[in-house]
């Protein structure tokens, strides 16, 4: 579950731009909404009892730029066929818009990625709002590690997450979002190579031959 911890005294020692206070703000309320969305399908519920359930991902460290809700279910051995049966309420539920799946095992396994069941769930909150819920059951023995959820909620400080935050806002609606450009290169930079501002993580990228702002601001344009 989410850490309480978007209070404004964590950046009482932090200089705070409005356009900080505005990444926030955003963030504090799209988490207390993820919660509300999850609490309205009853989704913890509904998954446990095929196995145990984490919430991961941004959610849960307050780093909330857009409606995105992953959940991990730890079900060794669960059928294809189970996992249906199990998600069904939300197949059918009135204000989920649209399914896709992923068999992610046998012959389909990714390598280094372990086998799962994959569903991407959009759900219209209030009518209004559109949450993507990512969905894993991962059907191989044990417990997935998940280092890098556990390494940012150990060391996630006030001033690392609002960099974060600051670095996903201006990417997460960028084409390469997502396709080769992740979160996790924005957490890595961050945490592990010194990376503080948008060039910082621009040159980051460059030495890994990954796109920069630039690239896809051309791309955009051409298009």
């Amino acid at each position: 579950m989410p850490k309480d911890d978007m209070h404004s005294t964590d950046y009482g020692e932090i200089e705070l731009s409005q356009y900080d206070k505005q990444l926030l703000q955003r963030q504090s309320q799209l988490q207390t909404e993820s919660q509300q969305v999850l609490a309205d399908l009853k989704v913890i519920d509904l998954l446990s009892r095929v196995g145990r359930v984490r919430q991961t991902g941004s959610t849960t460290v307050g780093l909330m730029v857009w409606r995105d809700i992953d959940l991990q279910v730890y079900s060794p051995g669960l059928s294809a066929e189970q996992a249906f049966a199990t998600m069904q309420p939300l197949l059918t539920h009135p204000y989920v818009t649209q399914v896709r799946y992923l068999h992610q095992s046998d012959h389909f396994k990714i390598e280094d990625l372990g086998e799962r069941y994959f569903f991407m769930v959009m759900y219209q909150y209030n009518q209004i709002a559109e949450w993507k819920l990512d969905i894993s059951f991962w059907i191989e023995p044990g417990i997935r590690p998940e280092p890098v959820q556990d390494e940012l909620e150990q060391v996630l400080t006030a001033e690392t997450r609002l960099l974060i935050l600051r670095i996903k806002d201006a990417w997460y609606q960028l084409p390469a979002y997502r396709v080769t450009v992740a979160s996790t290169d924005i957490y890595d930079a961050v945490l592990h190579h010194g990376v503080r501002t948008l060039d910082d993580f621009d040159h980051y990228l460059v030495q890994r031959g990954k796109p920069t702002r630039a690239e896809q601001h051309d791309e955009v344009h051409r298009d």
